[in-house]
């Protein structure tokens, strides 16, 4: 569903988009079917990248929708005019290295394309996710920052950063009770109750699979104290109410068919769902004010590489660290598989090459959970919010406990 959606939003933009170009006779719009790719589907790409500031691979993504709605209008004989460039077929090997825990696949290679509707140098090619994670220091300080705005996308960054699901996974699967997906789902008082330090999370993962993973007792105290009933502010009960009084008489409620019988994890102070795009602007919104640069998926690579770290150093692989290290990447490509879902054993590598590099540079500050009172601002922030103050210093002691008491070897 996330893929449709995806693809539906792209191809949006690159409508909405071409209702707005300036034609070379002055006129504004051009409709997609009598649209040319020299004319006006290129400039776009161009605009894209150098005066909007896009990232190649994000372009790619976009370029890539178009063309196959394109495509599936020409199958569907509807007359247009877009003539892309032809796309090059490439032979991708498919080594058995990237498939290690597999024993019956012996495939070595498949057929692709490369998109030549974008410059191929405008890609970034990172070896390392070491650009694209936040240091706990960041990370509190967005915290921080996204529970001024509502304590909803605070716990829900918190949450991203400890069970490390995808945004959509985060959003439509974790549950606030027992469900189908999870009928054995315990709350934090029942967890409490039982002496539990954990308990498995299924969820729908990318490709429509059901995956699990382990969500510590810590975590769900965060989830109950921070945003299911506070000592302040809203409860979960009273954004509920809001939903079902307000919001579902709304026309939004209407069009994506909420109704007052549900109950849906993530709600804003006025009753109002929490949207994956909601979120990921929220996650931006917060970082820019605080001048650091984050997205939403940027969570969930924070928190594989803490994982990932804090597995290798629990065990004593630090020293001989190395993703050249067969025997280090297959037990830690074995945990993101069961964590994560991850499959190919190249991604696993590159958060072991993450790893080194932050090791190497010296900037294990990265890795470690920094108090938020280390600077004056940090400081200054808290003397202003005692209420955040008590927050941040349970999170904090909920994520040491969590190094304790989750297991990574059965995650």
């Amino acid at each position: 569903m996330k893929s449709v959606i995806d693809a539906v939003q792209r191809v949006a933009y690159l409508i909405n988009q071409l209702a707005k170009q300036v034609q070379t006779d002055g006129s504004i719009g051009v409709h997609y079917l009598t649209a040319t790719y020299v004319g006006n589907m290129e400039p776009l790409i161009n605009s894209m990248y150098y005066e909007g500031g896009w990232l190649g691979d994000s372009i790619e993504q976009y370029v890539k929708a178009w063309r196959q709605f394109y495509r599936f209008l020409t199958l569907q004989g509807v007359e247009h005019e877009m003539m892309m460039p032809q796309t090059n077929e490439v032979v991708i090997d498919q080594s058995q290295d990237d498939n290690i825990l597999s024993h019956t696949d012996h495939r070595n290679e498949q057929v692709g394309e490369t998109e030549t509707a974008i410059d191929q140098n405008w890609k970034e090619r990172h070896d390392d996710y070491k650009d694209s994670i936040l240091s706990m220091e960041q990370f509190w300080l967005l915290y921080a920052e996204l529970h001024k705005v509502d304590s909803v996308y605070a716990v829900m960054a918190y949450t991203e950063l400890v069970t490390c699901l995808r945004i959509s996974a985060l959003i439509n699967c974790f549950p606030l009770g027992s469900n189908k997906l999870n009928p054995k789902w315990s709350s934090y008082l029942e967890m409490k109750r039982d002496n539990l330090t954990s308990q498995r999370l299924r969820y729908i993962a990318k490709g429509g699979k059901t995956k699990s993973l382990l969500a510590p007792v810590n975590m769900m105290e965060v989830f109950h104290h921070v945003y299911e009933k506070p000592e302040s502010g809203l409860t979960y009960n009273q954004r509920l109410k809001k939903y079902r009084d307000r919001y579902c008489k709304t026309k939004y409620a209407l069009n994506t068919r909420r109704t007052a019988k549900e109950s849906p994890t993530w709600l804003k102070r006025n009753g109002t769902p929490v949207s994956v795009r909601d979120y990921q602007n929220k996650i931006q919104e917060c970082a820019k004010r605080i001048n650091i640069e984050a997205h939403s998926h940027i969570l969930r690579h924070t928190g594989v590489t803490q994982m990932l770290y804090r597995y290798l150093k629990n065990n004593g692989l630090l020293a001989s660290l190395s993703y050249m290290n067969q025997l280090i990447v297959n037990d830690a490509h074995t945990i993101l598989k069961q964590h994560l879902g991850h499959v190919r054993v190249a991604t696993t590598k590159r958060y072991i090459r993450t790893i080194e590099r932050i090791i190497q540079e010296s900037q294990l500050d990265m890795l470690l959970n920094t108090a938020l009172s280390t600077s004056r601002k940090h400081q200054k922030m808290l003397d202003d919010n005692p209420i955040l103050a008590k927050g941040v210093k349970m999170l904090e002691k909920a994520i040491e406990g969590a190094d304790k008491q989750l297991d990574y070897n059965t995650a």
